[in-house]
């Protein structure tokens, strides 16, 4: 069987967002090397295509990667195996192998589970060819880091062995044209048009719409020409682009080290102290915080509070000095990505401040949307005129 896909690919340092054939998938962005399946009896394959995503054990087989048998996302994690995670203000990801893997290893899902709803039975072997949006931090996208990121990809077949059990499916995936921009920029975008491309309306903007009383019918054109301040919150780094219209304005260009997820760092310690763990992963603190449900989430709360207000601080001082660079010339400052959500009671009346001011607005999107701006931006990109433009420019001087 063969595929063609658009995929808007996010790779966070804590969750991966990937928009893939239109199917958004989000999962702990860690994976591990093992060296045998975890299964040993047989199992129907049809059983474990529902919840793939759940259960995803790979073997890579790649130019761009170590070969070998990995564990992927959630399945990674409950594991108890040794975890390869992205180290917050360590690891450049143009240099590792992680986002490679588990961007194949998630191409690869989506075309078993493809292949399985439209013949009705477990393929043998499946051949992709991937068109790819996605970005690097603004602290490390530079012309040269993006192009070796895209010859990662471009540089040749990608095979893939999905186990559905102990019954292998083959998957050769290529990519003749992938584009690595900057985080934050790509949200504009999404902004503006939904999946559909049609202009972006509902509840999304329904804060917004009330604080600044706008009565009129309200939707994503509002955004065309406006110039905004993004402040995209991750766990390892805030990216602070301006954009005037769909145009990524490269004079200010700007991230700093700060997120989320150095202030769960800060605390890991003293959380796994409270709850008797000699240790426990980054990412596992991150799912008790999400979880209001979970036992531990009081404790987490209350061992993040103080480091999370050292990083809040930080962030204001550079949003102030990315509005000094632009004297104020700014129409919005939007405000989005996992660590936004956390950061959200002690960041948001900072800014609303700040925007009062200024005489800017502040559009501080809802936390079922925060996290998803990047791949949905990245999404809307990679099928839109731009990209197609950048591929035929590309195809035609290689």
């Amino acid at each position: 069987m063969n595929f063609h896909f658009f995929v808007g690919n996010d790779n966070g340092n804590s969750e991966h967002d990937i928009i893939i054939d239109g199917r958004l998938i989000q999962q702990p962005n860690v994976n591990c090397r093992v060296d045998e399946l975890p299964w040993s009896e047989e199992q129907a394959p049809e059983s474990f295509i529902k919840h793939l995503q759940e259960q995803l054990v790979v073997t890579i087989d790649s130019p761009s990667a170590r070969p070998g048998m990995y564990y992927i996302g959630k399945f990674a994690l409950e594991s108890g195996e040794i975890l390869d995670n992205l180290q917050i203000g360590i690891d450049l990801k143009s240099d590792m192998d992680l986002p490679v893997v588990n961007t194949l290893a998630q191409i690869a899902a989506v075309a078993v589970q493809k292949a399985y709803e439209e013949e009705k039975k477990v393929p043998e072997m499946i051949e992709v060819e991937a068109d790819m949006a996605t970005a690097l931090p603004n602290t490390q996208h530079t012309d040269e880091t993006a192009s070796k990121f895209e010859r990662r990809f471009t540089s040749g077949v990608h095979h893939v062995t999905v186990h559905l059990g102990i019954h292998r499916v083959t998957v050769n995936i290529t990519f003749p044209f992938t584009k690595v921009i900057p985080e934050a920029t790509p949200v504009i975008f999404a902004l503006q048009k939904d999946t559909d491309g049609n202009w972006r309306e509902g509840e999304i903007f329904q804060e917004f719409t009330e604080k600044y009383q706008i009565e009129s019918k309200f939707n994503g054109s509002y955004f065309k020409d406006k110039r905004i301040l993004h402040v995209d919150i991750g766990d390892g780094s805030t990216e602070y682009p301006v954009t005037e219209g769909n145009i990524f304005l490269r004079q200010f260009i700007h991230g700093s080290h700060h997120g989320a997820g150095y202030a769960i760092e800060e605390a890991l310690d003293d959380f796994n102290r409270l709850i008797h763990l000699p240790d426990s992963p980054r990412q596992f603190f991150s799912d008790v915080l999400k979880n209001p449900k979970h036992k531990y989430h009081a404790r987490a709360i209350q061992t993040l509070k103080m480091p999370l207000e050292r990083q809040v601080k930080q962030i204001v001082q550079n949003v102030k000095r990315q509005l000094n660079k632009t004297r104020n010339e700014i129409d919005l400052i939007c405000v989005y990505g996992g660590g936004s959500i956390l950061m959200r009671s002690l960041l948001y009346p900072r800014l609303e401040e700040i925007c009062e001011e200024r005489e800017i607005r502040l559009l501080y999107i809802p936390a079922e949307y925060a996290v998803q701006m990047n791949a949905l931006g990245l999404d809307c990109f990679v099928r839109g005129k731009i990209y197609e433009a950048l591929k035929n420019k590309a195809m035609q001087t290689a």
